[in-house]
């Protein structure tokens, strides 16, 4: 008699999606939390792709930003993970275990990386902004760029080809 074989269970199948909140009720949670906020993190860009969501560069506080890479001897190298950085700049092994990233673990190396540099970055981002355009000009703001017609709900969209 044959066993009958289980199927391997995903991280997906733990979780009751029945009760999970919509995407775009979600993101727009998620959006009003970051409006005006200086946001910290590594590779931030994969994280605003995903919401669809092109932040002002002033709130941004990105560790896989050139500094640190200058600041590890990594010149060359594109793209350096936060793993090698926690354990280059901070002397701390991350990400080790058979479970692989720990979000709370992630962000606080995050956080104490982006520490190390707290001062140089926010005066660099202090004389940036006095060059920046002063609020008498006519640069659409932030809130502005916040409205429904910039976010067109992803449900509406036309198929530009047709299906068979």
């Amino acid at each position: 008699m044959r066993k009958k074989r289980q199927r391997r269970r995903s991280a997906d199948d733990r979780h009751d999606t029945n009760r999970a909140t919509p995407f775009l009720e979600a993101r727009g949670e998620i959006l009003d939390v970051l409006r005006g906020k200086v946001v910290i993190g590594h590779a931030l860009c994969n994280d605003f792709l995903a919401l669809g969501f092109v932040p002002p560069g002033g709130l941004i506080r990105d560790t896989s930003s050139r500094l640190f890479k200058e600041m590890c001897g990594f010149h060359n190298r594109r793209l350096v993970s936060l793993k090698s950085l926690s354990l280059n700049l901070l002397n701390r092994r991350i990400q080790d275990g058979k479970g692989g990233h720990c979000s709370v673990e992630d962000a606080q190396a995050t956080l104490d990386l982006y520490k190390l540099v707290e001062e140089q970055w926010e005066q660099i981002m202090a004389s940036r902004s006095k060059d920046a355009p002063s609020e008498t000009d006519s640069t659409p703001s932030l809130a502005h760029y916040m409205q429904d017609e910039y976010w067109p709900d992803p449900r509406s969209r036309q198929r530009s080809v047709p299906l068979l």
